[in-house]
């Protein structure tokens, strides 16, 4: 039996190059705000969700075997699959709008992305909610799965958790997490 690993952000970015994958700097530049990303996952999700993005760097080629469920505009691989015990994802479910608005100032303060970048973000966070709920839900079934079909059923994830602007990785392994026993 294999463990379920979910990477998150940076956390899918190093599942893919660990699984042979290939990954650098996003060919569109930052993408922080609010994204709608298109999914594949099952017909019990929406075709789409709106997601809180922070990131500059992406997974650029999958590893072989790998599946994309998940892609939007700006970012081809924003969600994978390799067979059914590893997920990657880029963007980040834990975050709020408080936590990606600080991002955003402090991103702008350390010149990382213009002004007009963040308007544009801040000015999306204003008209969208992020789909939290529902992503925490995709993570939450997929860790639970205990057959070859995704987002179905298995284990179950407590919380998501951020501390201020710095949470960049998260990975989820079988029972174990952060080198915490976590009942399964």
């Amino acid at each position: 039996m294999h463990k379920k690993v979910l990477g998150i952000c940076f956390g899918h970015q190093i599942l893919s190059r660990a699984l042979g994958g290939k990954t650098g700097r996003a060919t569109r530049g930052w993408d922080i705000g609010l994204t709608s990303i298109n999914l594949s996952l099952s017909k019990f999700h929406p075709p789409s969700l709106f997601v809180v993005e922070c990131h500059r760097d992406e997974v650029l080629e999958l590893p072989s075997k790998a599946e994309v469920i998940g892609w939007s505009e700006k970012t081809g691989i924003e969600a994978f699959r390799y067979g059914d015990h590893m997920m990657g994802i880029q963007t980040h479910p834990e975050y709020t709008k408080d936590i990606l608005l600080y991002l955003i100032d402090r991103l702008t303060r350390c010149k990382l992305i213009s002004r007009s970048h963040a308007e544009v973000a801040k000015a999306r966070l204003e008209k969208e909610e992020p789909d939290r709920e529902a992503w925490k839900m995709v993570c939450r079934n997929f860790l639970k799965e205990k057959s070859s079909k995704l987002i179905d059923c298995g284990m179950f994830v407590d919380k998501f958790d951020a501390c201020g602007g710095n949470v960049w990785f998260y990975v989820w392994m079988g029972e174990r997490r952060h080198g915490e026993n976590v009942k399964t």
